[in-house]
């Protein structure tokens, strides 16, 4: 009797949790609760008004919750676009610079978040490209060639947008060079 009274505490505990856990990764797409540094949440809004096939797929409520996980994250990535951006520019001593640098990747990341936070076959960014992009910048960092690679990248997204690029070119051979043996090599 005993065993029984502790698996069913076990239980209701384990069941506490899941509930609990559940409500806090529940994402708050409130304006309130918007990201810093993101564009405003009405400039999404007025990009899914404007898709048409998008909206036959998935709500604005998925959406903007995905346009938010994109600047900051969540459970199974915990670096967004927010985190990515102060780390990419943490090597640029010129302030000049690092504000001119920090206003291309914010308008870049709004071109990326606008497109993979949808639902459709057709859209032009993948999770993958976000991975690629986002080992490139890192890698830039420790060649100091951030602002090259800054620009590489915008001009990627904006052909990639302009179906001038496809989904399949987005590689990290694109962007760093690799050994002939690397095992590892992507």
């Amino acid at each position: 009797m005993t065993v029984d009274i502790l698996a069913l505490r076990g239980l209701t505990l384990g069941l506490l949790l899941f509930v609990s856990g559940c409500a806090f990764w529940k994402t708050d797409i409130s304006r309130e609760n918007w990201p810093e540094k993101a564009p405003p949440r009405s400039d999404f809004e007025a990009e899914y008004a404007a898709d048409k096939a998008n909206q036959a797929v998935q709500s604005e409520r998925e959406y903007l919750l995905w346009i938010k996980r994109f600047y900051i994250g969540w459970r199974l990535y915990a670096d967004g676009w927010n985190d990515l951006v102060p780390e990419v520019l943490s090597e640029v001593n010129d302030a000049e610079l690092r504000a001119e640098l920090e206003a291309q990747l914010y308008e870049m990341g709004q071109d990326i978040a606008s497109e993979w936070a949808k639902n459709t076959e057709d859209r032009r960014v993948h999770t993958r490209h976000l991975s690629v992009w986002g080992n490139a910048l890192r890698e830039a960092i420790a060649s100091g060639e951030t602002k090259e690679m800054i620009a590489e990248i915008a001009r990627d997204v904006d052909q990639l947008m302009d179906h001038t690029l496809t989904i399949g070119d987005i590689t990290a051979s694109r962007y760093q060079e690799f050994e002939e043996d690397d095992v590892f090599r992507p």
